[in-house]
């Protein structure tokens, strides 16, 4: 038994040995093979492998350039607003009473001075009926009276002071006679104040009957057609009240509109100041938006601007600035604009826009890539002109910015190429290479 055990062990011994010889020969291999690669051209080791050391030449940075340019530059300033309706109303009643009339649903179109609402009250009308009535008699009686008497009626006045002379000139003969049989002693003294009371009384009739028929014959007095021309007035202004209490029971569109909400049907009971429908002025809207501060004083009345709707993808339309409201608001230091929204266009209010105004404008700037422009070390800004292999350092002033442009207001002539990439880390006079070896626009000397 103790001799299978140690041919297991001799055994073991020698497969670790063998591994061991292998693993020294394959390390000094590659040692060898990797010394070999270092060489130029494969014999001769470097520096690293012992040998003496080449000469290396570092190659100048890789830059991109873009020339400058000379156009208009415009800031563009985009909000967001909401489409609304300027002229709403909501009709209300001023009367109480059951609905009778209301047909409308939400969406439907009204006219100007179309009957909205009616709510049933008789008694208004009743009361219209009876003023007109009245109105009829007070204007016959007034026509009656400019009129004058009739032919009919003066003749008849004539008849009748024709028997009252008659009866005058018969009592007052008859009163004479008496009298001078009283005189005689043939009649008692009574009789002749029987005859005198008759004659007086036909004296009197016959002068009012004179009167009368002077009267009718001058017409109406100016004080009488006054007073029955007073309640003409009176009547018809009675009317007019009456027919205005009556109005208030029906309701009238006020300006050509949509119907946005109906509150009341037919049978429903009205009551004052309760809403009944509410209107939109047809073609009233506008983008109503709050711009900040800082940009409000650049917003003009009457100045462009462009529109675009979430309901309306990939579209732009031109609108117009119709409104800049006097105040800002103080809690959000913005001021409220309205602007045009196209007559054909189909938005509704509650819509969300999107605003884009041009904030200021400036014709033939020199206009170079935002990229090219950095910040200084000291703060100020800087760029770069690529002129003859060399990169010169500019202090430039910088004005509008927009759409990845920027003008340049000083530092810079329009056609100088500037570098706009791999100047991060440039030096004024470093020399650098153009990427890909572009050739660069129109080169221009830098100018001291």
């Amino acid at each position: 038994m103790k001799k299978p055990l140690a041919v297991v062990f001799i055994v073991i011994g020698l497969l670790l040995l063998g591994g061991l010889i292998l693993w020294r020969f394959g390390s000094n291999g590659a040692t060898q093979a990797q010394a070999v690669a270092q060489t130029p051209t494969g014999g001769a080791p470097s520096a690293a492998a012992g040998g003496s050391p080449g000469p290396q030449v570092k190659k100048p940075p890789l830059v991109k350039v873009a020339p400058a340019r000379k156009q208009t530059i415009s800031r563009t300033v985009e909000v967001t607003g909401d489409v609304v309706a300027t002229n709403k109303v909501t009709i209300a009643a001023t009367v109480d009473g059951p609905i009778g009339f209301c047909p409308w649903r939400e969406g439907d179109t009204v006219k100007r001075g179309e009957k909205l609402v009616e709510i049933e009250r008789p008694l208004y009308r009743e009361d219209v009926r009876a003023a007109e009535a009245a109105l009829a008699v007070a204007e016959a009686k007034l026509a009656d009276l400019k009129a004058g008497a009739r032919p009919e009626e003066i003749a008849q006045v004539v008849e009748t002071v024709k028997d009252f002379e008659e009866c005058t000139a018969f009592s007052e003969s008859d009163m004479k006679r008496i009298d001078q049989m009283v005189k005689s002693g043939s009649m008692p003294g009574e009789s002749l104040e029987k005859a005198r009371v008759a004659y007086v009384k036909c004296k009197t009739l016959l002068v009012v009957a004179q009167e009368k028929l002077q009267m009718l014959k001058a017409g109406p007095t100016a004080t009488a057609v006054a007073v029955q021309e007073a309640l003409v007035k009176e009547a018809a202004a009675r009317l007019e009240k009456a027919k205005a209490v009556q109005e208030e029971c029906l309701l009238r569109a006020p300006f050509d509109a949509v119907v946005t909400q109906v509150h009341v049907r037919p049978g429903d009971l009205a009551t004052a100041k309760a809403p009944l429908v509410d209107l939109m002025e047809k073609g009233a809207l506008v983008v109503r938006f709050g711009i900040p501060e800082v940009e409000s004083a650049a917003v003009r009345e009457g100045g462009p601007a462009k529109l675009s709707f979430d309901a309306l993808p990939g579209q732009t339309f031109d609108a117009k600035i119709v409104r800049v409201y006097p105040e800002l608001d103080p809690k959000t230091r913005t001021r409220l604009i309205e602007a045009s929204v196209p007559a054909d266009l189909d938005v509704a209010p509650g819509m969300f826009a999107r605003v884009f105004l041009s904030v200021s404008t400036v014709a033939d700037a020199v206009v170079v890539p935002d990229s090219a422009v950095l910040t200084g070390i000291q703060g100020g800004r800087i760029a770069f002109v690529f002129n003859d292999g060399k990169a010169a350092l500019r202090q430039v002033r910088t004005g509008v910015e927009a759409d990845g442009q920027l003008q340049i207001v000083e530092g810079i002539e329009p056609g100088e190429q500037v570098i706009v990439a791999g100047h991060e880390t440039l030096k004024d006079g470093a020399s650098v290479r153009l990427f890909g070896g572009a050739k660069r626009d129109t080169p221009t000397r830098e100018k001291r």
